[in-house]
């Protein structure tokens, strides 16, 4: 007896929250090791030192610091290199976190509503990304109580300020972002106000993964005692 695989219907998984979760922790581990590996060579290698005549016969000089095309004459090196390039590297960092979770709980949410023929499907909610996730999670799956939803509301409204508006701390009208507010008054969160602009240190992405993480155990748990 021949068996004809071509016209088996392989059934794609439910989860893969499992293997996201492994993904998305070794790549913020790359990125911490990227970020400080850049501060190790600044502080070993350190900028180069230029002397500037100012007055050759008085013994004036001037000297300026120089590393990968900036000056200390423009920026404080140190800062700059050891402070904000970093919280830089993880706000980019973010925003590829929060992308992947997304495109997996949009995945999820589609391959449910198929494989139970749910009647509303999420292209038929109203919103986009992890708002509309949200939604079908509450009225599909029933998850009305999530303790995690709340944080990660607040985390997008801090993702949507690093992707559009140059991780201000602010509104564009000049108002506080009470989310954004939130997250810095939390010491269990490694964000702070550097000026006007949101500054992230390490600790931070793997807190935002560990809240992801927490929420699709809810689902998880929601849909097996479904």
């Amino acid at each position: 007896m021949t068996i004809d695989f071509s016209k088996l219907v392989l059934r794609p998984p439910l989860f893969t929250f499992d293997f996201t979760y492994n993904l998305m922790r070794s790549f913020i581990t790359h990125t911490e090791d990227s970020i400080n590996s850049s501060i190790d060579e600044y502080i070993n290698k350190g900028p180069e030192a230029y002397e500037i005549e100012i007055c050759a016969e008085e013994g004036i000089y001037q000297y300026v610091e120089h590393y990968k095309g900036l000056d200390s004459q423009d920026v404080f090196l140190d800062d700059i290199f050891k402070n904000h390039f970093p919280s830089v590297q993880r706000r980019s960092a973010l925003l590829t976190l929060v992308a992947t979770y997304e495109h997996e709980l949009e995945r999820f949410c589609d391959i449910y509503a198929k494989q139970h023929n749910s009647p509303i499907k999420l292209n038929d909610l109203k919103g986009q990304g992890l708002e509309r996730v949200n939604l079908f999670i509450k009225k599909i799956i029933g998850l009305q109580d999530s303790k995690i939803s709340p944080t990660i509301k607040k985390i997008i409204k801090l993702r949507n300020s690093c992707a559009h508006n140059d991780a201000r701390v602010l509104e564009k009208d000049g108002q506080p972002i009470k989310a954004i507010e939130e997250l810095i008054k939390d010491d269990a969160v490694n964000v702070t106000q550097d000026g006007n602009q949101i500054h992230i240190a390490e600790g931070f992405l793997i807190f935002v993964l560990d809240q992801f993480d927490s929420y699709t155990d809810e689902i998880k748990t929601k849909v097996k005692a479904k």
